[in-house]
């Protein structure tokens, strides 16, 4: 397991490498603000405002739900951890959430808060894809000769990442583990950034699994919790039940399918969001 929830006290795991590229370019743009999206449970809102308070940026979080606007006691500690770190929350209905990344909307933010860097629902774009260069060299070289790589996938970001910066080798496959329900539109998304980041040159073979979301974004099963308390119990690694939790419960799925050949050497990555073990 490649832990990457002890890359950072706070802004720890995908997130690290997702937002690094992003503060460069607001520093570049000479922004004073962090403008961001996320639902009530995002590990992204918590992470943009730790890096923020920690960067000296303010921060301006959108968050799905506007039932919550007036029901502080309903906020979840993701919520409450974002506002302790100085961020600003918004909170918008559902049906103005699914309009965020319209070019008009867009527009409109930035005339509102016009000193603000915009990062989208969670943080995926180039130049996080690109942030990913780093973690896979590291992994290269702590396990050269691994032959599968699994991921939790929320945006696709961290799967395009690791896709365009692994090694070529022919008997490898990177693995993303869709944490949401029918979330094969991402597939073309993901290709996109992968095509944009390598110049199109060839990649690994890779896939997006959206079977194992267990319901749909942090639903939580009897079997999913099971699958927690067996692995921290065994390995003394904690996992959260909203993405690390079903890449293993993936990773175990299909080794006992027998879709994992003998001899193989599988390297999990542990995307952090450990916060979400409050909620």
């Amino acid at each position: 397991m490649k832990r990457e929830e002890l890359n950072h006290p706070s802004v720890q795991g995908n997130k690290l490498h997702k937002l690094k590229l992003n503060i460069d370019e607001a520093i570049r743009q000479q922004k004073d603000a962090l403008l961001t999206f996320g639902g009530a449970y995002s590990n992204h809102i918590a992470a943009t405002a730790a890096i923020a308070k920690q960067t000296g940026f303010k921060s301006i979080g959108f968050i799905r739900g506007d039932e919550l606007a007036l029901s502080p006691d309903k906020w979840s500690p993701t919520l409450k951890l974002a506002q302790q770190n100085g961020m600003r929350l918004h909170f918008i209905s559902r049906s103005d959430y699914r309009e965020k990344n319209r070019p008009d909307t867009l527009q409109n933010l930035q005339y509102e808060f016009p000193q603000a860097y915009t990062i989208p629902e969670g943080g995926s774009n180039i130049l996080a894809v690109r942030g990913f260069e780093s973690l896979m060299s590291d992994i290269e070289m702590q396990c050269p000769d691994w032959t599968h790589l699994y991921t939790a996938v929320g945006t696709g970001g961290t799967v395009a990442g690791l896709v365009s910066f692994a090694k070529l080798n022919s008997n490898r496959s990177i693995l993303g583990i869709a944490t949401l329900k029918n979330a094969d539109y991402l597939i073309p998304i993901i290709t996109q950034w992968i095509l944009q980041a390598t110049e199109h040159k060839p990649v690994n073979h890779w896939q997006l699994l959206t079977q194992y979301h267990m319901g749909g974004y942090a639903k939580k099963t009897t079997e999913l919790l099971q699958q927690i308390s067996d692995f921290e119990s065994v390995f003394g690694i904690d996992l959260e039940p909203i993405y690390t939790a079903k890449m293993v419960m993936a990773f175990y799925d299909q080794l006992q399918k027998g879709l994992i050949k003998p001899g193989s050497k599988i390297v999990l990555l542990h995307t952090g969001g450990l916060q979400g073990n409050a909620q």
